[in-house]
Parts: structure tokens; C-alpha cells; sequence
């Protein structure tokens, strides 16, 4: 006869990924920016800067929205180790590109594509 197996221990719920003042940031960000994009251009700004801008409004905002994400931010955002990662750009799950010392970067919208299409674990 063997012994009883032990109760699982019922585990807490863990907290929330978002805070409630980063929450708040997250509900008004799409009527933010909608805002951002109508009303504003680089006329006036112009005017205190000597030369062109590097780049336009529009791509200042794609950069903020879309930021590129090194290799240790895309496996924090994914919970799974930087070598995971690795290997889902190289079975070709992960959208990236390589800087030119040849490391790896990831845009946020491809992190979301990617568990969008996938999950967090794409072998399941």
C-alpha cells in the first residue's frame, strides 16, 4: 500500500501585469495619440531649431509607439529566456532584423504579432 499523495498547495493569484495608474495611461492612449497626430505639426517648432528635424512627426510617433526592443526586453515581455527567444527568430516565428554589430532587434508590434499568432508557447 503506498502513501497518501500530498495536497497541492493552492498557489496566489499573482498581481495584476498592470498597474492602475499604468492601466489609466493604457485606456486614454489610443484617443491620445489620435490627438497627437491631428493637431499638431512642426511649423511652429521649427522656428527654435536650426536645421531639418532627423525625422518627421509622423515617424517620431511610429518610433514611440513601435519602439525597437533588444533581445533581453523581448524575453522579459515573452517570460521566456533570451535562448527561447533565439530560436523562435531562428525557426523563423519571430519577425527581426540585426543591427550592425550583428545583434538581434525586435519591433513591439512583431512581439505582439508573434502571440497573437502563436501564443507564448508556439509548440503547444
Amino acid at each position: 500500500m503506498s502513501a497518501p499523495r500530498p495536497r497541492r498547495v493552492k498557489q496566489k493569484p499573482t498581481a495584476a501585469a498592470l498597474d492602475p495608474e499604468l492601466q489609466q495611461v493604457w485606456t486614454n492612449l489610443p484617443k491620445n495619440v489620435a490627438f497627437l497626430c491631428r493637431f499638431y505639426d512642426d511649423g511652429v517648432t521649427a522656428n527654435y531649431y536650426r536645421g531639418e528635424f532627423k525625422e518627421s512627426r509622423q515617424e517620431l510617433i511610429r518610433r514611440l509607439l513601435d519602439p525597437e526592443l533588444s533581445l533581453e526586453e523581448t524575453s522579459r515581455l515573452l517570460g521566456v529566456c533570451p535562448a527561447t527567444v533565439r530560436r523562435y527568430t531562428n525557426r523563423g516565428w519571430l519577425a527581426h532584423h540585426r543591427t550592425t554589430g550583428g545583434q538581434r532587434r525586435f519591433r513591439l508590434s512583431d512581439v505582439v504579432k508573434f502571440l497573437d499568432e502563436h501564443g507564448r508557447f508556439p509548440e503547444d
